[in-house]
């Protein structure tokens, strides 16, 4: 990108340092989140960019047009990642090792393909639109680049697939009832976590790389949505409304000591792990307007 990771990393920490307070009792959050934007329009589905010095997120740009942003957390200017487009660009995900990036493309309407690209935005595989107005999402890649996951709604139900990048080798990891999303690899590849609602309502699960061995690992009367494991593997963030409202938790990853990092009247939501695993990029809204903050995660 842009800027050196040295850089970036003694701006960044700049300003975190200043905003550094005690913990909280009963809520693992030491001060307010960073703002890392202030236009409030309405955001999702976020991705530090290779070591960290880079934001890519999903912003709603006009009525009817969603687009890929990138924010530059030096200087904390925004543009768009593809420039002046048309077209709807619905997910983002990219490499742990920056080297690529996946997105999903609706030229027009729903019926959204998926383009695989390397940092200088030249095409490395494609996954052809699906049939009907159904819409792949959900992307993330395996640690070596060996694969890509997404999710789509295969004969109803939405399952877990991954595939080559080049798009092509493509494999289903769940055939259950209900909505399976949001999968996201552990850092060594063995493991992939993610959200279903195979027993009626979303909870957080756990299966081998290769879709067998799911196990549960939260068990709360609501929802529990979009997990991600920390860079060292040891620990998964998660959004839940177990309080009546969407805050971020940090549980360990085999689902033992769940801890509430967020807890604000309004949503937070999309959470990340920066790359340091020592910070949590998350979407929230604050009076109504939905902005990118970063806030400190549990040790």
């Amino acid at each position: 990108m842009s800027c050196s990771s040295q850089h970036c990393f003694r701006a960044l920490g700049r300003v975190l340092f200043t905003t550094l307070l005690a913990v909280v009792p009963g809520v693992l959050e030491a001060a307010p989140p960073v703002r890392l934007t202030d236009n409030g329009t309405m955001k999702f589905v976020a991705a530090f960019a290779g070591d960290g010095s880079d934001v890519l997120f999903v912003e709603l740009v006009k009525p009817t047009l969603f687009q890929i942003m990138r924010l530059k957390l030096d200087d904390r200017s925004v543009e768009p990642l593809h420039g002046n487009q048309t077209d709807h660009e619905l997910d983002i995900a990219v490499s742990p090792d920056g080297r690529y990036y996946a997105f999903v493309q609706c030229h027009g309407t729903l019926h959204g393909a998926i383009e695989i690209r390397d940092v200088s935005q030249k095409s490395v595989g494609h996954v052809p639109a699906g049939p009907g107005f159904s819409v792949y999402r959900s992307l993330a890649f395996a640690p070596d680049n060996s694969r890509l996951l997404f999710t789509f709604p295969e004969n109803v139900h939405r399952q877990i697939f991954s595939v080559s990048l080049k798009g092509d080798d493509r494999n289903q990891l769940t055939d259950t009832n209900g909505i399976n999303n949001w999968p996201c690899f552990s850092p060594d590849g063995k493991q992939i976590v993610f959200a279903s609602t195979r027993d009626g309502r979303y909870e957080i699960y756990k299966m081998q790389a290769d879709g067998t061995g799911a196990s549960r690992l939260t068990n709360s009367p609501t929802m529990d949505l979009r997990p991600q494991f920390s860079p060292s593997g040891l620990r998964i963030s998660f959004t839940s409304n177990r309080d009546g409202n969407y805050e971020i938790y940090v549980m360990d990853s085999d689902g033992s000591n769940v801890r509430q990092v967020t807890s604000h009247p309004e949503r937070d939501d999309y959470s990340v792990w920066h790359p340091g695993g020592k910070h949590l990029l998350m979407v929230s809204e604050r009076n109504g307007y939905h902005d990118l903050y970063l806030v400190d995660a549990p040790p």
